[in-house]
């Protein structure tokens, strides 16, 4: 999704800089400048979309978007469960739609974390690959 909001703005860039090299307005100039601060934002947002998810090492999984506590041993994970609601309501938020990813730990402790909106696909690839790192230990 990032990279199509990226190459839109890219696209606004381009035009924005043909419309204001062919003719001097006081509107194109306003339009440069909008798509100036749009170029920014992309520039921003891109950057958190790629900071931030969950790493794979071979040790453990790194939670990137947790402030602390976000890593967790592969040694210490018993199970994983995921939850992603998918049932149609017109009164449910966008965070009420988040997906969820549920460690459990050999010690009976459970973490929760909320991991955003994912695709279904997405989630059972995270869930695959933590079960199988689980399972080598």
């Amino acid at each position: 999704m990032a990279l199509i909001l990226d190459t839109a703005v890219c696209y606004f860039a381009y035009y924005a800089y043909n419309k204001l090299r062919l003719e001097v307005k006081l509107t194109n100039i306003i339009f440069a400048i909008i798509v100036v601060c749009s170029v920014a934002l992309a520039i921003f947002y891109t950057r958190e979309v790629l900071r931030h998810g969950i790493r794979f090492t071979e040790n453990g999984l790194e939670i990137s978007f947790l402030d602390e506590n976000n890593y967790f041993k592969y040694n210490d994970i018993k199970g994983v469960q995921v939850f992603k609601d998918t049932k149609a309501s017109f009164k449910k938020n966008f965070i009420d739609r988040y997906s969820r990813l549920t460690l459990e730990f050999k010690d009976g402790n459970r973490r929760a974390i909320e991991l955003g909106l994912t695709t279904k696909r997405k989630l059972r690839k995270i869930e695959n690959e933590i079960n199988s790192r689980i399972e080598k230990e």
